[in-house]
């Protein structure tokens, strides 16, 4: 066996023991984790298989290598399906292998049906790679809204390694003997295309790795940002996009308003139907809220039955007949619960920034003011701040 195809194993080897690792250790998508490990550890099997001659009858090495490099594939592309909650086909699996067979069939005709053989073999390689190719691509895209320059960067490991294969395709197609593209004959083609898989498989590697760890970065900062029961934005989002929008109204004098909201009598829902109905009703409230906000707008629960919702570029009149349609649109929406349709009410405070406003705080405070008065008034409405809390 070579130095550079012992390398080569080792490091698979290493992958499949560092994402073992990572998935059982660490529980990082644990599932993900130990496929990908799988496909490595198969991999580094195939690798053996192909570099140690002498050890097997060429039957049962061909046929197990060409096994062992599709599943390795499969592995990956599983291992993606199941990160991105998505589910290849059943019938590729029958697909390719179908192809399986047909490979080591045409191999057993000899020699001159080798051109169909390297072709046949390449296209069930290179399906499961262009499909993790796309469904990687996709998701960077959809999901993470990757640029195409870093889309490009994380799948060219997968690009260059269909390459490699195409390559090896385009040699035999040409006319080049068998023997001298086959890893083991020490050939140019051996030490170039070598070379190149150990880059790749570390960079493709460094790919899955950026996946998943982008992933659990995004999950994290998305756990810090978002209420975990009703699925809008926390008190913390909420305060610093009101710093950003206080500082840009002292730049510009663009005015914003804060609109302050509160469940009317939400202590009643908890002591007559329980805590988790309680719940129900706060999330149901939210959907309610969700259909009343601009795109422009941020809502967020501020804790427990309080809401807000900063209006941008918003003068008083605006804001009041937005804060009124809230008020309307949760006193009429039937909340499902397991105890039933419910209703509730909401009490209502408007402020929109003054000019006499040194900071974020004031116009809460104001916002709030007006919130204690509409529950002061009979609850079940709006009522706008006055210039001084």
């Amino acid at each position: 066996m070579n130095i550079a195809m012992a390398s080569l194993s080792a490091q698979l080897v290493l992958y499949a023991i560092a994402w073992l690792l990572m998935g059982l250790t660490f529980q990082l998508r644990r599932k993900v984790a130990i496929l990908w490990s799988a496909a490595w550890f198969s991999c580094a099997v195939c690798a053996l298989l192909v570099f140690v001659s002498g050890t097997f009858t060429a039957f049962n090495l061909d046929l197990a290598v060409n096994t062992l490099a599709v599943c390795s594939f499969l592995l990956i592309q599983q291992g993606l399906d199941d990160f991105t909650r998505q589910q290849s086909p059943r019938w590729v699996y029958a697909v390719l292998l179908t192809g399986l067979l047909l490979i080591e069939a045409i191999r057993q005709t000899g020699p001159a049906l080798i051109l169909w053989q390297v072709t046949l073999f390449t296209l069930v390689v290179c399906w499961p790679l262009a499909a993790t190719l796309m469904r990687m691509a996709l998701w960077l895209r959809q999901e993470r809204k990757a640029s195409l320059g870093m889309v490009a960067l994380i799948v060219s490991p997968l690009v260059v390694t269909m390459a490699l294969f195409l390559a090896r395709l385009l040699l035999v197609a040409l006319g080049t003997t068998p023997d001298s593209v086959q890893f083991s004959q020490g050939s140019d083609f051996d030490v170039i295309a070598t070379m190149l898989f150990l880059l790749m498989l570390g960079a493709f590697n460094f790919s899955l790795a950026t996946i998943i760890l982008g992933g659990t970065i995004e999950r994290l900062r998305t756990m810090s940002e978002t209420d975990q029961l009703t699925g809008l934005f926390n008190r913390r989002v909420m305060m610093r996009r009101l710093e950003e929008e206080h500082a840009r109204f002292l730049r510009s004098g663009h005015r914003y308003g804060v609109i302050s909201l509160d469940l009317d009598h939400f202590k009643r829902v908890n002591d007559e139907y329980g805590h988790g109905v309680g719940d129900q009703v706060l999330r149901a409230v939210s959907d309610v809220l969700k259909t009343c906000q601009r795109s422009t707008d941020t809502l967020a629960r501020m804790g427990g039955e309080e809401f807000m919702l900063l209006v941008p570029l918003t003068e008083e009149a605006g804001a009041m007949i937005q804060a009124q349609r809230i008020c309307k649109a949760v006193g009429e929406a039937e909340l499902r619960t397991d105890a039933g349709n419910l209703r509730s009410t909401t009490s209502i405070g408007v402020a929109i920034v003054l000019a006499t406003d040194t900071s974020v705080k004031t116009v809460i405070t104001r916002s709030d003011a007006a919130l204690y008065r509409a529950k002061g008034a009979g609850r079940n409405r709006v009522e706008l701040a006055h210039s001084a809390p």
